[in-house]
């Protein structure tokens, strides 16, 4: 049977969630998996700084809908990859289970650069990447005034923002004396500064952390490399990003400080791709090679890589990694920047136009011999997708160079006047247009919109004669996203070694649910039924045509896919509650509610009058005959009708006193756990820290992580360091109390691709104009809320 493609993407930051977007979007039938060990979608980074100020919940940083994966068909493993068998087409993963892949993208990004300094232990010391990072700082102001940061990155600038304006003394300390300088000229960074200093910011020039002191293992302040102390009681780390590359230079893929790739994001090991923070990219003007880690750039890299994955990015016009769109806000102040930003040391060919000055407003264009290589503004960036625009077309702008900025003069109706193409990324597909009309046309004219949703179907190519060729052959699918080559020379999607074949004979095309067969001018026709194929003609096949190319003929076949094969969601056998029948009415229960802040606990159940029985041998839950269930811990067990409360809703037990006490959780909800009564779920313990722990729901799950409690949260006996995945049955230690998590629900799993895919929708930014994923909160080009 023919195989489908199976595509793996490691990591779901922004490059991982791009690029299975497309990858969905392009192919209804490929199997698609990714594993990441973060099992939380994708957080948009840009919005770091307003959760930072208090402007936005947690719950509304995340890029994409905790179902961004099942909606998709797409199979989610929370796990982390550690070894890639190159060769073998497969990854090895922590747990010791192996993955298979047709292609494989690598996009598991890069974590933050710390210091190696006396001191990065003490409490209020933190770096500025994760949301877990920003949570940390969160809880570290509650006792903070004085703040050093030190960084001259996007993530440090907002944080020294963002800090001051709560009125917050802060310290910026930088290594130069300028900003960012790989993206920012001396006259933008000292603007920028500027605004710093007005503000109120003690910006320090020149000068890094030496050491960090306190005392009783909490943070006092700094000393700095030129010996001056500044006390403060929180430190930021903005100091940029290492690539996680251990593994992957382990299986012999070429690496600098990042993963290299070429214009397709192709590494120099077949089949495997990657993109995002993890790659080293080599500006090809200046030849610098650089770790580039932003979030535009990262959106960018993936959709070009998901689509050299697919066969069908333009290798005439591949990715060019010069010509990269970034934008932010820098202190107050609108930022952007494409290409060159900063002219080379050498300048030879080279020319800076630079706009009139405006208040708090920096715009310039560099040219080389009158094509434009980059643009950089500060204060008003509404030109700069033009300028892209300008860029990736290398139009000469000699002509208009004198006028580039000036009031009167439009650059988007001279380019239009040009015919200059917009800023698209190259997607090839040989003879779209033909095919295009004759498939859409056909389906038009021909098939009335079914009744009800088609299954997934896919096509073959059945060898048929002449029989020595047959035997050679097998069958063939037929992709629903690359172009089939069939011909003679090596590296067809079919290759056939028979003199009647031409090198490149013919190729078939899916558009529109038909497959479209056109002759590419071979030498001994391309025949359906007998009848052979004119010269351009695009001929529609339906199942049983008989297709011949020169002498060797194939029939051409189309199936239903029986998803059960490949990726079905498996029924996994409950073990504790489900087996056998609960029968009996749910009794009268009192509902423990006392809203909080208008945050309202779980819903408990108290139980205070039953029946003791003999604790289980095995230390586990048992299910009664009468279908009450009791916890090892418990002087009594849990009573049917309450059990029965718990059939469509995840619960925790907790063991109080030797009474199980049950929290029915909000589905779709974090919920927090704690000594507080603000949490959810109430825990009067001395042992349990104010805010303990917190459940929260994931792709395929739910998850518990530990809110850096003093002492610690532990699942089946085993203390947890990252977010953990709950299973049914789990026992948790949070303090000295004992809870066991319940979820008699299917488990969330691998699922197939189904009968047709989301479609491919898009919003469109009111702003600049671009297109978006249909569930992106924020645009991917200017930031701006969708």
């Amino acid at each position: 049977m023919a195989e489908r493609q199976s595509f793996l993407i490691v990591g779901n930051g922004i490059a991982g969630v791009t690029a299975t977007e497309i990858l969905r979007n392009e192919d209804s039938a490929a199997e698609i998996t990714v594993v990441a060990d973060d099992p939380f979608p994708v957080y948009y980074r840009p919005a770091l700084k307003d959760y930072l100020g208090g402007k936005i919940r947690e719950d509304k940083l995340w890029a994409r809908p905790i179902s961004f994966y099942q909606d998709r068909q797409v199979r989610f493993l929370n796990d982390r990859v550690v070894g890639i068998e190159v060769g073998g087409h497969s990854v090895l993963l922590r747990g010791g289970q192996t993955l298979g892949y047709s292609r494989l993208l690598l996009a598991h990004g890069a974590r933050a650069s710390t210091l190696t300094c006396p001191g990065l232990d003490l409490a209020g010391v933190t770096t500025l990447r994760t949301v877990a990072d920003y949570q940390r700082v969160l809880r570290y102001l509650k006792s903070v005034r004085r703040v050093v940061i030190t960084g001259s990155g996007t993530l440090a600038l907002e944080s020294i923002e963002t800090l001051r304006h709560r009125g917050f003394q802060v310290t910026h300390l930088l290594r130069r004396r300028s900003l960012w300088s790989e993206v920012l000229d001396p006259t933008a960074s000292d603007l920028v500064l500027q605004q710093e200093k007005r503000d109120g910011v003690d910006v320090r020039y020149e000068q890094e952390i030496a050491e960090i002191v306190g005392q009783n293992g909490q943070l006092s302040g700094i000393v700095t490399t030129t010996g001056a102390h500044i006390p403060c009681e929180a430190v930021l780390l903005g100091i940029g990003i290492e690539p996680i590359i251990d593994f992957v230079k382990s299986a012999g893929i070429a690496c600098g400080r990042g993963v290299k790739v070429d214009g397709g994001m192709r590494t120099n090991a077949p089949d495997i791709y990657a993109a995002g923070d993890l790659i080293e990219t080599a500006d090809p003007l200046t030849g610098r090679s650089r770790v580039i880690g932003q979030w535009y750039p990262s959106i960018q890299q993936a959709r070009a890589a998901a689509y050299s994955m697919l066969d069908i990015l333009d290798a005439a016009h591949e990715f060019r990694f010069g010509n990269f769109y970034n934008a932010s806000m820098l202190y107050g102040l609108e930022f952007a920047s494409v290409g060159l930003s900063t002219l080379p040391k050498d300048g030879k060919g080279y020319q800076e136009i630079v706009a009139d000055p405006q208040p708090r407003t920096y715009q310039k264009v560099i040219l080389k011999d009158g094509v434009p290589v980059g643009m950089l503004a500060l204060g008003d960036r509404r030109s700069v997708l033009t300028f892209k625009r300008a860029v990736d077309a290398g139009v000469d702008l000699s002509p208009v160079a004198a006028r580039l900025f000036a009031p009167d003069f439009k650059l988007a109706k001279w380019l239009d006047s040009q015919e200059v193409p917009p800023p698209v990324l190259g997607v090839s597909r040989e003879g779209a247009v033909a095919i295009k009309k004759a498939t859409y046309t056909e389906r038009t004219r021909t098939s009335p919109p079914p009744d009800k949703p088609q299954g997934l179907v896919e096509a073959i190519l059945v060898p048929v004669s002449p029989a020595k060729v047959k035997a050679l052959l097998k069958e063939t699918y037929l992709s629903q996203t690359s172009v089939v080559t069939i011909g003679r020379a090596e590296g067809m999607s079919l290759t056939v070694g028979h003199s009647s074949i031409s090198r490149r004979h013919a190729e078939i095309v899916y558009a529109n649910g038909r497959y479209a067969l056109r002759d590419l001018q071979s030498k001994n026709g391309t025949s359906v039924n007998d009848q052979r194929l004119d010269a351009d003609t695009i001929v529609l096949l339906k199942q049983g045509d008989t297709v011949k190319f020169g002498d060797v003929s194939f029939a051409f076949q189309t199936r239903k896919v029986d998803p059960s094969a490949s990726m079905l969601l498996s029924k996994h056998n409950l073990h504790l509650l489900s087996n056998g029948v609960i029968a009996g009415n749910v009794a009268p229960i009192s509902a423990k509610v006392s809203p909080q802040n208008g945050n309202a606990p779980a819903k408990t159940f108290l139980l205070q009058n039953a029946s003791p029985i003999a604790p289980s041998a095995l230390g586990q839950p048992t299910l009664n005959t009468d279908g009450s269930v009791f916890f090892p811990e418990a002087s009594s067990p849990l009573p049917a009708s309450i059990v029965a409360t718990m059939r469509e809703t995840p619960a925790l037990v907790a063991i109080i006193q030797g009474r199980p006490e049950v929290f029915l959780l909000k589905q779709g909800k974090n919920t927090t756990i704690g000594r507080d009564k603000e949490n959810p779920v109430v825990l009067a313990d001395i042992s349990i820290s104010r805010r303990h722990a917190e459940l929260l729901p994931g792709p395929d799950g739910i998850y518990i992580r530990d809110l850096e409690s003093s002492n610690g949260v532990l699942v089946n006996r085993t203390r947890i360091d990252n977010p953990y995945r709950l299973s049914h049955g789990d026992r948790i230690t949070i303090g000295n109390v004992i809870i066991y998590f319940v979820d008699q629900r299917p488990q969330y799993g691998a699922v197939a691709p189904g009968a047709s895919s989301p479609p491919a929708s898009h919003k469109q930014c009111s702003r600049c104009g671009s297109e978006n994923s249909s569930v992106a909160r924020f645009c991917q080009m200017c930031a701006a809320p969708l």
